[in-house]
């Protein structure tokens, strides 16, 4: 596929990488994603594109909880129950 600029020359569209990573709170269990895309050069840096309510951006791109404001964890999500085990509460 291909655009066309203002004066007419043709280049071509890059397409770029996505990634969806699950992200969990710790402290509440809440459970989301965060999608990520490769930069526009196309080198290993990323660029958050979307992230699930009740989540937010922190400095350098850490992914915190609104709530509860601490620093979300990646990977595996968590339910309550099997949060509540591990913290033994």
């Amino acid at each position: 596929m291909s655009i066309r600029t203002s004066i007419g020359q043709e280049t071509a569209k890059v397409k770029r990488e996505r990634f969806v990573t699950p992200v969990t709170c710790p402290q509440c269990a809440l459970n989301g994603s965060v999608t990520w895309e490769e930069d526009e050069g196309g080198y290993l840096e990323t660029t958050i594109k979307s992230i699930s309510h009740g989540f937010m951006i922190g400095p350098g791109t850490e992914i915190y909880c609104d709530d509860c404001g601490v620093k979300a964890t990646f990977g595996r999500t968590l339910s309550r129950s099997e949060m509540m085990t591990r913290h033994g509460s």
